[in-house]
């Protein structure tokens, strides 16, 4: 056996992020605090409830809340936009590091596979890619936010719809 990182399987951890995801929503209103999800070599432990502990430095982290977005991804595919989401829970990131500029910009003209964002989860950076062509009409996060599993981060209107 070596100590090498073996990659990802990406369809196992989406698997066990959306088991754990819909465990929560099942736990509401429930008085349990703590519990785990495994599948093969991935493991999630999520605990409610328990405040942040202050990170090395004593800088808490960012607290599991979400703004409420501008605009659902249920409305904008109502009117012909189509939601870029986010491909897993963390921080997003519009630019490649602090100070650059942006991947996107309201207005422009995006292809199939650019980047358009970055979401940070366990200090590894995930590129959100455009999973269709299209025109930015919104970016719907900020910089540094927090956002969820599937959340909308940027709508496209269809490329040819002026």
């Amino acid at each position: 056996m070596t100590d090498e990182p073996r990659p990802a399987d990406t369809d196992l951890i989406r698997s066990v992020w959306e088991e754990a995801r819909d465990l929560v929503k099942r736990l509401e209103g429930s008085t349990v605090v703590r519990f785990a999800v495994q599948a093969g070599d991935t493991r999630i432990e999520i605990e409610r409830g328990a405040a942040a502990a202050p990170a090395a430095g004593g800088v808490a982290p960012p607290p599991f809340v979400t703004a409420p977005a501008v605009e659902t991804a249920a409305e904008a595919e109502a009117d012909g936009r189509h939601p870029i989401l986010a491909p897993l829970v963390g921080t997003f990131y519009g630019a490649p590091q602090p100070g650059a500029d942006p991947f996107v910009k309201e207005g422009d003209i995006v292809d199939v596979g650019q980047t358009v964002g970055i979401v940070e989860a366990m200090k590894l950076m995930n590129q959100v890619q455009a999973d269709q062509a299209g025109k930015v009409s919104a970016i719907l996060v900020e910089d540094g936010q927090w956002v969820e599993f599937e959340q909308a981060l940027v709508l496209l209107e269809p490329l040819g719809e002026e």
